[in-house]
């Protein structure tokens, strides 16, 4: 039996295309205005097709396509308003038959709005994720650089002499750090062509066994590159503590403090200094472990 929407078709076809365009502002740019008037008959048939099955399958399918292609819930809300308003305005009369289908017109289009909107709260979420992400990656970035920047503010090394280089090691060190130091220090002897770095650790109040193989690592990797690594300001409880973990310093330089590390570096560039005695080396082997 046809229904008295039927012969309506092409004037709420040409009404859903007008809404549709007054709406263009709130689709998405993959939906192009010169496509509206398809939008416009895809939702017309969808009309004609669920008020004479009453199934709810494609409409929700058809809202879905819609919302995938670019149909923004503001649009297709005005584009449901303006059909329902259509609708009840052609109405015959108002026989329970004519109100019947005017009430499925009504169910179709909130099937579709519903559809673009599940699609559009996805398609939000997805992006609040997305962002959520990024903005943890630049944060952590962020991090990193400053944690980057604090290091190399904390650990300044110092040019001294043409190839020479101090670095001054100032409060807790834990592996983390000491690893990071190394790197860093290791980056810069390279780039400077260091012949001697002198660590100096009269600043570090304390260290465990990893930070004393960390600082042992990092003399023996000077040595590979070439630089010849000098350790100064041994205190009592860090030789202690190199005494009680065996840390082999066999062939470090060891040194009380850092003026006699100096001397003995520019000595090292066959420089004299006047006035000053020449210094003397700390016993390396008497920090390693019996």
């Amino acid at each position: 039996m046809q229904s008295w929407i039927d012969p309506e078709h092409q004037a709420l076809t040409r009404s859903a295309a007008k809404a549709l365009k007054e709406n263009a502002v709130h689709n998405r740019s993959g939906l192009p205005p010169f496509r509206l008037p398809q939008v416009a008959q895809q939702v017309l048939a969808e009309l004609l097709r669920f008020v004479s099955a009453g199934d709810t399958a494609p409409a929700l399918s058809l809202g879905e396509k819609l919302a995938a292609q670019g149909l923004g819930l503001r649009a297709v809300l005005g584009l449901s308003r303006s059909l329902v308003r259509e609708v009840l305005a052609r109405l015959p009369d108002r026989t329970p038959g004519a109100l019947e289908e005017a009430a499925r017109v009504n169910d179709c289009l909130t099937l579709i709005v519903d559809a673009v909107a599940e699609q559009e709260r996805r398609e939000i979420g997805v992006q609040r994720d997305e962002m959520q992400l990024a903005l943890e990656r630049a944060v952590q970035n962020r991090e990193r650089e400053l944690r980057r920047m604090i290091l190399e503010l904390s650990t300044p090394i110092m040019p001294v002499y043409d190839h020479i280089v101090v670095l001054p090691l100032i409060g807790k060190l834990d592996i983390e750090r000491a690893d990071r130091i190394t790197e860093f220090l290791l980056r810069d002897v390279v780039e400077r062509r260091t012949r001697t770095a002198i660590i100096d650790v009269t600043g570090v109040p304390a260290v465990d066994e990893e930070v004393v193989a960390a600082l042992v690592r990092a003399t023996r990797a000077l040595t590979l590159l070439g630089t010849h690594p000098v350790l100064v300001g041994i205190r009592p409880e860090i030789a202690r503590a190199l005494s009680d973990q065996s840390a082999d310093l066999a062939g470090i330089v060891v040194l009380a403090n850092l003026q006699t590390a100096i001397i003995y570096a520019l000595r090292r560039e066959g420089l004299e200094v006047r006035g000053s005695p020449r210094p003397q080396r700390a016993s390396a082997h008497s920090y390693r472990g019996r």
